[in-house]
């Protein structure tokens, strides 16, 4: 299995980019815990699916969110995996997909805890 990504998460940074405003990163995070789940069965129904576009476009949604909240090694691995979605890497992809999930979940909590 591959190890999860590193999460970082800079919040210097994020509240700079929003102008200080941490009523909207705090409604920027919310919309981010409010989708994960959905995100983590979309994920599970595309591979289960054999559905390389499928992933291809839940990771390429997910790139966009964490370009607006992290950045770093976490977004460069989602790009990889919307990268690799083509049909013959599907099955190297579900444990790379399985990390990047965990990878999420903590991002997730690490942004709720200071951010919601």
């Amino acid at each position: 299995m591959h190890a999860p990504p590193p999460v970082e998460v800079d919040e210097a940074e994020l509240l700079a980019r929003l102008g200080g405003r941490r009523d909207l990163l705090a409604m920027l995070v919310g919309l981010f815990s409010a989708d994960l789940p959905q995100i983590h069965e979309e994920f599970a129904a595309a591979l289960a699916a054999g559905d390389a576009a499928g992933v291809r476009r839940i990771a390429h949604r997910v790139v966009g969110t964490l370009a607006n909240l992290s950045g770093g090694p976490l977004l460069e691995y989602g790009r990889d995996i919307e990268e690799l979605s083509v049909p013959e890497n599907l099955p190297i992809l579900g444990p790379r997909i399985d990390a990047f999930r965990a990878a999420l979940d903590e991002l997730e909590q690490r942004l709720r805890k200071a951010f919601a």
